[in-house]
């Protein structure tokens, strides 16, 4: 019964799933030129001015190449790889349909000892080694028939995130000296919920909960996939993805392949494998000496996290607070743990702020207006008496930016769009440029500080030997090494007491407080689970301490710290990393990649436009998220600029839109979107009385054309996403005319004879159409337990009319603004809609004693529970009270995973206004009140473990003007486009 249950629901879902994998990530500004490089298994194209780096890009993906697929036993098909250059944001994507790999060349300041593009080589390949598994058997004979989609398909709906991520963490971590498996923090979260709290259904941990705190699926999946090689060998997941790909008509055939490696389903290993993991890291906590601390924050039963804190004064600490329920902000918190909010900054990298001379210091992302795919990092700055926020920097790429002592420079890490890293001072005034210095050969600079006095620098750097901390004499610019570079994952240096320098590192199996001093470095601290992030107020480290509910800040007297040699540091972590090593027969040599001779460069033209990547015997309007009977086949060009659709549909009731053709360009400045429906229908139709007949048997033939430009501008800034779009379209609309047969006959002594015959012609309609939209909204950033936003408006103004054709359809103008506020209570909001509708009369008809005019349809939908009404102007109100009823993680294992239940408290109102004339040239004015008031309940689930969650709801609506009641099954599915990333 499972079995068919599962099979009801993946034929129910797979239109979504097809639909969404068509994914793009945006646009690169018009004005870059790019470049290509083919290589053997690789075609790179990356803006001209990365040619040095887009080499690099070249060679260690063909070194990755030699063994990143080893453990799979797979060497993937050749696949295009797209760079970004121009963008702020850090991170990589694979996507399958059209397949490729999409890079985004902005290191982060929180990421591991190792080159960046080197991190986005291995981990986005081993995506593609999965992904290009799976097209065997069955499933590669269904791309035959379905193209690139189908192994996207397959993936999303058998293959878990946790795999897929956690594999290739796995596969960072097990082919190089560092990665993120061997970062004490990358395990934390998840030590800390199995062993202050309890190991959560396989669901909850699979698809969260918005009650707990859960790890996501990179952590969890690290875990659960090396633990599982570890146990059984590196094949198990070989056999997964090889039978999932041969085999997915089995319903769970990821299931299948590893249980006959490892002879449990995946629930069971789950448990197994963390079952396991308690005990070694419960032998872990039991053997190591923690160090005392008092704390400073008061221990929250939520989760939240107080980070990178920073001294005020007079006993009281800033920090960044963060959290499941928080919209992240700073926040001051004195030493009686008293918390107050400070500002709420924009959208930020993982990344430390600093404070000096009464004033916050940070940086903040922002889009480009028009391009999704470039990004700036500017540097804001906070005065607290006076409460003003000003803009140091614009459109930059600044990192980890550090106000001197005496509030006047600012240094920062800068990037630019050819992986040149640089450490550049700068005047606080005016953002001007003071000094700018490079470490070793072009060396990554992570959180640079200020010492007291303000002639030094110091900060971490990385090499191809790893991190070191550094420190720069400002007054003759020379560097000194302060650690010897490893692969220890070290971070965040501040400086402390009489040149000492406190960090961040691992070295005891928990992130830890080190300090270094005359090269000699010591521990400060030992707690279960981690700490980090450490400054000296006076005599008193303040530090960042990690609990089952999140980080919070603590504090301890110097003299009372651990003053422990490295020598003596002992690390009884958990070593999954090792086994994992010891599995991969060979390993990359990135030093190699020097010796390796340099491609051919070739240009890439932006207008290779088309690239059919898939196709199905069914028709698939992306657009409109329609699927039916018919034939489609979809291109993306590797820019992701083009997009276009052919599709035949065979559906008989849409005959009229037979054929379908849509193309969609985003590589100007505009947005061009042209839509063309062509079809035929037979008109087929006798009527007969006594004394007159009609009959009709004509084909006719109708040609739609959309034509729609738009200008959508990104200008959020700060805590507000803020966006506006004008556009305009035209449409063409032909329909040919058709003749009806007219006899009519009369009666005589021999029968019935016809007396006269007549055509009446219906004739030939072909209007055109223009249509005008301006749409804005300001929403604040919200929580990820905010149903929606808590502050916010939308505005839009929508006017079409049909000024040219042989009919005239009226035309209509629309008014619509939303207005979010605050609810009572946290997570809850009020919603206000307001929206009013005119309509002019097009041409004039009688029907039955009415004079009737034709008009266009409505822009706004009747209150809830009542039908479209007909109208000439429409005044609508809609008032929501939206809030999350429970949050109840209620797990009936396999079959569905109840996470989140929400409820809207309505009411709706409209007004219309109708002007009724009759042939008699009588006028009666008809308005009419509508209103409904009531209730809806809405359930987010998993059904029987599929990744995308359904909503389940119900609605019931008390029409006031008629007292009856009504009840609607609300369902919906959340599908975006999917994509697999760093």
């Amino acid at each position: 019964m499972r079995i068919y249950k599962k099979l009801f629901i993946l034929i129910a879902i797979l239109p979504k799933v097809l639909i969404s994998q068509y994914y793009t990530s945006g646009a690169d500004p018009a004005s870059i030129k790019w470049n290509r490089i083919e290589t053997k298994n690789f075609r790179v194209v990356f803006p001209r001015e990365f040619t040095e780096k887009g080499q690099y890009v070249a060679k260690i993906l063909e070194e990755v190449y030699k063994y990143g697929g080893n453990s799979l036993q797979h060497k993937p098909r050749r696949i295009n790889v797209l760079v970004h250059s121009e963008t702020a944001y850090s991170n990589g994507f694979v996507s399958w349909a059209p397949k490729r790999i999409e890079l985004y060349n902005n290191p982060n300041q929180h990421m591991y000892a190792q080159d960046w593009l080197q991190q986005l080589a291995l981990h986005e390949f081993r995506h593609v080694v999965q992904l290009d598994k799976l097209n065997d058997g069955f499933t590669k004979m269904l791309s035959y028939i379905l193209g690139e989609q189908a192994v996207g398909a397959s993936l999303g709906l058998f293959v878990p995130m946790w795999f897929l991520e956690g594999d290739a963490v796995v596969a960072e971590t097990a082919l190089t000296k560092s990665g993120r498996g061997r970062s004490p923090w990358f395990e934390q979260g998840i030590r800390a919920q199995i062993m202050d709290k309890r190991l959560y259904s396989y669901e909850k941990a699979m698809f969260g909960s918005y009650r707990d705190y859960v790890p996501n699926h990179y952590e969890m999946g690290y875990q659960l996939v090396a633990g599982a090689r570890a146990r059984y060998g590196s094949d198990v997941w070989e056999k997964a993805l090889y039978h999932t790909g041969r085999n997915p008509l089995v319903i769970t055939p990821f299931n299948q392949g590893q249980k006959k490696v490892t002879s449990l389903n995946k629930v069971d290993l789950y448990q197994s494998t963390f079952g396991e993991l308690k005990q070694q890291w419960e032998r872990q906590d039991s053997v190591t000496q923690k160090s005392g601390f008092e704390d400073i924050t008061k221990l929250s039963m939520d989760y939240v996290n107080y980070q990178y804190p920073v001294a005020l004064g007079q006993n009281s600490y800033a920090a960044e607070l963060s959290g499941p329920g928080e919209v992240s902000r700073f926040v001051s918190v004195d030493k009686g743990g008293e918390v107050r909010d400070l500002f709420v900054p924009g959208s930020r990298n993982n990344e430390p702020f600093s404070y000096a001379n009464q004033t916050l210091c940070w940086a903040e992302l922002e889009p480009d207006p028009r391009w999704e795919n470039r990004m700036f990092s500017v540097i804001k700055c906070y005065h607290l008496p006076t409460q003003k926020i000003t803009k140091i920097t614009r459109k930059s790429r600044y990192l980890s930016p550090a106000l001197s002592s005496d509030g006047r420079n600012i240094v920062a890490v800068r990037v630019d769009n050819r992986n040149n890293y640089r450490l550049v001072i700068l005047d606080k005034k005016t953002g001007t440029v003071l000094r700018e210095l490079q470490h070793g050969n072009n060396n990554y600079l992570f959180t640079p500080s200020w010492s007291m006095d303000g002639t030094k620098i110091v900060c971490i750097a990385l090499s191809s030997e790893g991190k070191e901390i550094a420190m720069l004499d400002l007054e003759n610019e020379e560097w000194e090494r302060i650690t010897e570079p490893s692969f220890q994952d070290i971070s965040l240096p501040k400086w402390g007491m009489d040149n000492e320098i406190l960090f961040t590192a691992g070295y005891s199996g928990t992130e830890e407080i080190y300090s270094v001093k005359n090269g000699e470095i010591s521990q400060v601290t030992q707690s279960k689970y981690g700490s980090t992030g450490a400054i000296m107020d006076g005599n008193v480290l303040v530090y960042c301490n990690y609990t089952a509910n999140g980080y919070q800040l603590v504090m301890a007297k110097k003299q009372e710290v651990l003053n422990i040699p490295l020598n003596n540091v002992n690390d009884y972590s958990v070593k999954l990393h090792e086994v994992l090593s010891a599995q991969e027969m060979r390993k990359p040599e990135f030093s190699s990649v020097d010796t390796v001779s340099d491609y051919e460069v070739k240009k890439y033209s932006k207008w290779n436009l088309l690239n059919f990547h898939s196709w199905a015997p069914g028709f698939i309007n992306v657009n409109d998220e329609q699927v039916g009977a018919g034939v489609t086949a979809l291109s993306q060009n590797l820019l992701g600029t083009a997009s276009t659709s052919l599709g035949l549909n065979a559906d008989a009731q849409k005959s009229l839109e037979k054929y379908y053709f849509n193309f969609k360009y985003q590589g100007w400045y505009p947005v061009i979107d042209l839509e063309v429906k062509h079809g035929d229908d037979r008109i087929k139709y006798t009527d007969n009385d006594d004394t007159i007949a009609y009959r009709i048997n004509q084909k006719r033939i109708q040609t739609e054309v959309k034509l729609d430009i738009s200008l959508p501008f990104n200008l959020t800034r700060g805590k507000y996403s803020t966006y506006l779009q004008p556009s305009i379209g035209y449409g063409v609309l032909k329909r040919t005319g058709y003749d009806i047969d007219v006899v009519r006959t009369a009666e005589n002594r021999f029968g019935r004879e016809v007396t006269e015959t007549d055509i009446i012609n219906v004739p030939d309609i072909a209007y055109r159409t223009l249509e005008y939209s301006l749409y804005f909204h300001r929403l604040l950033r919200r929580s990820e337990r905010d149903v929606t936003t808590r502050w916010g408006q939308i505005a839009q103004v929508l006017y079409q009319s049909t000024p040219w054709g042989n009919m005239d359809a009226g035309g209509i103008l629309g008014l619509y603004s939303r207005v979010y506020l605050p609810g009572f209570m946290k997570h809850h909001s009020i919603r206000v809609d307001n929206s009013y509708q005119h309509k002019t009369m097009g041409d004039e008809y009688e029907d039955g004693g009415l004079v009737l005019h034709q008009t266009l349809g409505n822009y706004f939908s009747a209150p809830r529970g009542y039908n479209s009404k007909p109208n000439d102007r429409m005044y609508s109100f809609k008032g929501d009270y939206i809030f999350p009823v429970c949050n109840p993680d209620l797990n009936l294992s396999g079959v569905i995973y109840l996470k989140r239940v929400t409820a809207n408290l309505f009411y709706d109102y409209s007004r219309t206004f109708r002007e009724t004339e009759f042939t008699s040239g009588e006028i009666v004015d008809v308005n009419k009140n509508f209103s409904s008031t009531g209730f809806e309940l809405r359930g987010e689930v998993h059904a029987c473990r599929f990744m995308f969650p359904f909503t389940v709801g119900y609605r019931y609506a008390r029409l006031l003007e008629t007292n009856q009641n009504k009840h609607e099954f609300l369902l919906g599915i959340n599908i975006s486009g999917f994509s697999i990333g760093h």
